[in-house]
């Protein structure tokens, strides 16, 4: 995260995939190497799809995962439909999600 808030997105994405080489399950890691692939551009946002997929497919109330899924689409220029729908889960997964994780 340090290297993402100082812009270094590429010491952040290989960072979060040497996480993700450890544990390829580490959903925060999947979320993160999808905000850093899609502020790199169009380039890897199906990349940063596939990322976000997989964190939602282990993790589906985790609300930055459907922020960063809204953010993918309001990026590809996809349907604002889509995006909100994706910022509405978002909400109120995080109004309902426990201050501290006990899992």
């Amino acid at each position: 995260l340090l290297y993402e808030a100082k812009g270094q997105l590429e010491d952040a994405l290989t960072a979060f995939l040497n996480a993700l080489e450890i544990d390829p399950g580490h959903v925060p890691s999947l979320i993160c190497a999808a905000s850093v692939l899609r502020q790199q551009g169009s380039r890897s946002l199906a990349t940063a799809r596939s990322f976000l997929s997989e964190a939602l497919r282990l993790d589906r109330t985790n609300h930055l995962a459907w922020y960063n899924l809204g953010m993918l689409h309001k990026c590809e220029g996809g349907s604002a439909s889509e995006a909100s729908d994706c910022f509405q889960a978002a909400v109120l997964l995080e109004e309902t999600a426990p201050v501290e994780n006990f899992g």
